[in-house]
């Protein structure tokens, strides 16, 4: 999905709640490609509605998981969001959305 992406001219942004160290290990043993955002201070995922609030370690804050997918306008064109936190959006899902999009 990555390399498609980028061909047509898209950036893939991952988004954590994880302090910087831990996000830096998620990237190095998954050898992932694009960069992986720490929202330690829960803004990004408060502006998506995507909370889930008291469900992370010692009632933290945290994210659900969801994919959106925004055009070159900024505009949400595309929202997944998760029912349960294992489950994930197919990356052949994500790609039918890419497809959809013009140019």
């Amino acid at each position: 999905m990555h390399a498609e992406l980028t061909r047509r001219g898209g950036r893939l942004l991952a988004v954590a709640v994880d302090p910087p160290d831990k996000a830096r290990g998620v990237v190095e043993r998954n050898h992932l490609e694009f960069p992986l955002l720490c929202d330690t201070d829960r803004e990004v995922i408060r502006a998506y509605g995507l909370v889930h609030a008291g469900m992370g370690p010692e009632g933290g804050d945290i994210a659900i998981p969801a994919h959106v997918l925004i055009d070159r306008n900024g505009q949400i064109v595309s929202t997944y969001v998760s029912s349960r936190i294992q489950t994930r959006l197919s990356p052949r899902d994500t790609l039918a959305s890419l497809r959809r999009l013009p140019g």
